[in-house]
């Protein structure tokens, strides 16, 4: 009985404690989002030739860390990029277009 008695409070207490923290977690989370500065870019890309050109550079720049959006446009050759710069850089997004076969020719 005694085991019994020390195993429901032991439960009630890992309840407790997770309960608790999650509260903590979720204030954390949200008191960075304000505080984020995100920098745009928009690069002058040479070499697209259709709708498909758009949406490689826009899920290849996409899956870099800190990237918030990716617009590739083919009528003006260009793709603007809303990113963290804390988390990539322009030279790590400007692999990642020429890694997918398109050339970077300046930023505007």
């Amino acid at each position: 009985m005694r085991g019994l008695f020390f195993s429901l409070f032991g439960l009630l207490l890992l309840f407790v404690a997770g309960c608790g923290n999650s509260g903590k977690q979720s204030q954390t989370a949200q008191e960075p989002a304000g505080e984020i500065r995100l920098t745009e870019v928009t690069f002058q890309v040479g070499g697209m030739h259709c709708e498909m050109c758009e949406a490689s550079i826009a899920k290849g720049v996409g899956e870099l860390a800190g990237v918030d959006s990716v617009k590739a446009t083919l009528n003006d050759s260009t793709a603007f990029v809303r990113f963290d710069p804390g988390k990539t850089s322009e030279t790590e997004i400007i692999a990642q277009i020429e890694k997918r076969g398109y050339t970077v020719k300046g930023r505007l």
